[in-house]
Order: C-alpha cells, then sequence, then structure tokens
C-alpha cells in the first residue's frame, strides 16, 4: 500500500486518517550530545481523504514523530480516529546492503481527534514525556529490555504528582542508569544494590585472572623475560597489540589464545609486574639506563 504515499510525491500537503495505535520512543546517538530520546506514536489503517467521499489506503501502520500538535490531544487510547495534513517524505531505512527506501508523513498540520472525547492532558516537558511512555509501556520494554530510565522515570512521577487530575499511569521504577552520570535517584536502593553487586563480581573476575596470570609468568621465566624487554622498550607498557602479537607467536590456536590473554593482561597491568620492572631498573647502571633509554626509541 505505501507505493501510494510514493505516487503522492512530497510537493503538495494531503489530508489523512488514521486510528492512533500506542505510544514510543527512539533512541539514537548524537556525537555531542550523547544518547538522545525522542517521543514517537504509531498510527493504524492510514488513509488518504483528500475527497472523503473516496477515502484510499495507504498503508497498514506508520510511526510519527510525537509532535506539539499531537501531544495537544492528550492521553489517546489503542483505537482512537486522527485526522491530520502532512507531506510525503522519502527517507532511507536500514544501513548499508540492507537498506531500503521507505516514505513517511512529516509536518503534521490541523490536527484534530474526530471521535470527540475529553482526553487527560500528558506532559509537555520533554523529559516527563518520555518518563510517560516508559513507564506506559513498562511491561513491554521490560521484556523486551530496553532503557528504562530512572531519569525519565523519576521527571514523570514528579509530574503526575503535581497534576490535580493525574493520568491512569502506574509509576514504576527504572532499570538503566544510562546518560544519567551523578544522578539523584529518588528511591532505587535495590538498582543500586544490583549496580554494586555487579562490580563487585567484575572486581573480583578481575583479581583472579590477575592471580592467575602472575602465577603462569612466575612458571614461564623466559615468558616473563620477553615481556618485560618488550616492555622496556615501549616506555614499560605493553599494548594490546603488542600482547596479541606476542601471544600468536607463543600459542597455537586461537582459542588457546583468548583463554590466557585475558589473564595476561591483567598480570602485565599488575603492581607486581611493575615492580620487576623496576627490580630490574634498579641492577643497572646509570649508563645502562640511558642506553636502554635510547634504544627503546
Amino acid at each position: 500500500m505505501r507505493r501510494v504515499l510514493s505516487n503522492l510525491g512530497s510537493d503538495e500537503r494531503h489530508t489523512f486518517r488514521a486510528q492512533f495505535g500506542k505510544y514510543g520512543y527512539k533512541r539514537f546517538h548524537d556525537p555531542i550530545k550523547g544518547v538522545l530520546y525522542s517521543p514517537t506514536m504509531v498510527v493504524r489503517n492510514v488513509e488518504i481523504i483528500d475527497d472523503p467521499s473516496k477515502p484510499t489506503g495507504v498503508t497498514d501502520h506508520l510511526w510519527l514523530n510525537l509532535t506539539k500538535s499531537f501531544s495537544d490531544l492528550g492521553l489517546l487510547e489503542p483505537g482512537d480516529i486522527i485526522q491530520f495534513n502532512g507531506r510525503v517524505a522519502q527517507y532511507t531505512k536500514g544501513y548499508g546492503s540492507t537498506s531500503v527506501v521507505d516514505y513517511k508523513l512529516t509536518y503534521p498540520s490541523k490536527v484534530i481527534l474526530q471521535n470527540q472525547r475529553e482526553t487527560l492532558p500528558i506532559p509537555k516537558d520533554h523529559t516527563a514525556l518520555i518518563g510517560m511512555i516508559m513507564n506506559l509501556n513498562y511491561d513491554f520494554y521490560k521484556v523486551q529490555k530496553r532503557p528504562l530510565v530512572p531519569f525519565f522515570m523519576d521527571a514523570f512521577k514528579k509530574w503526575q504528582e503535581s497534576q490535580i487530575k493525574t493520568l491512569p499511569i502506574e509509576c514504576h521504577e527504572g532499570n538503566s542508569y544510562e546518560s544519567d552520570l551523578g544522578y539523584d535517584a529518588l528511591n532505587y536502593k535495590q538498582e543500586m544494590k544490583e549496580l554494586e553487586a555487579k562490580k563487585q563480581a567484575q572486581q573480583e573476575a578481575n583479581n583472579e585472572n590477575e592471580a592467575e596470570g602472575i602465577e603462569f609468568l612466575k612458571s614461564h621465566k623466559l615468558w616473563l623475560d620477553e615481556l618485560k624487554k618488550l616492555a622496556s622498550e615501549n616506555e614499560n607498557k605493553i599494548s594490546n597489540r603488542i600482547l596479541t602479537q606476542f601471544l600468536q607467536e607463543k600459542t597455537e590456536s586461537k582459542k588457546q589464545l583468548m583463554e590466557i590473554r585475558v589473564k595476561i593482561r591483567a598480570a602485565v597491568k599488575s603492581d607486581w609486574f611493575e615492580s620487576q620492572l623496576n627490580d630490574e631498573n634498579k641492577t643497572l647502571s646509570p649508563l645502562e639506563l640511558l642506553a636502554k633509554k635510547l634504544n627503546s626509541r
């Protein structure tokens, strides 16, 4: 049916009618601002009604930006009939070899709710609006493991508390700390506890890898001596590239390399390995140290 949209072109504005489906958000990364969220809505059974007596179906569903005109309608429910004017625009969906040309409707105007009924206002504040959408779709987003950011969730909760007549939307706790470093959460003790537990588990895993890597190098003195030499030639540092090249020469398979690299990596970053380098430097004379420094350049 979207062929109808492609045939309309983008020169003129047209009148459309559709059924409201649900609210949503799109998440994208701005190189300057970082992760951003934008409110959206999906409409279904979209028709062009330039001639109201001859409605023509154009698509079974269409995602639209939740612009001010749509927000001003208040809290919509699935099945609400919306009429609006818009212009067809072409865009590329997907990336690389999987990209395809598709069509969308832009710059909506003259938006009306055809099945006239009383609606409750929704947040005008962007942060609270995203929070409303996250709370509204909480169960679905939780199953899909989509971000439920406390920064937005709390903003909606505060907005709800400021309303004389609140929206019939339950407030939930978030599950992601994305894009809110230093955020003072209202009540996320359980989430903080889980976050600290994950950090602790990661630290314990790092400590275990370091200990096993050190024991391995202690029992493989030739490896240790070669790694110390590599470090001394590179300002007492061993990059991931240098370490990988070294291990490729020492291991017989990619699997073996992957198993041992994380342990050796932790070992050469440890205080123990640094002390090995310092002990070696202490045994050299000033002239030998100078020669070593010049040779490493």
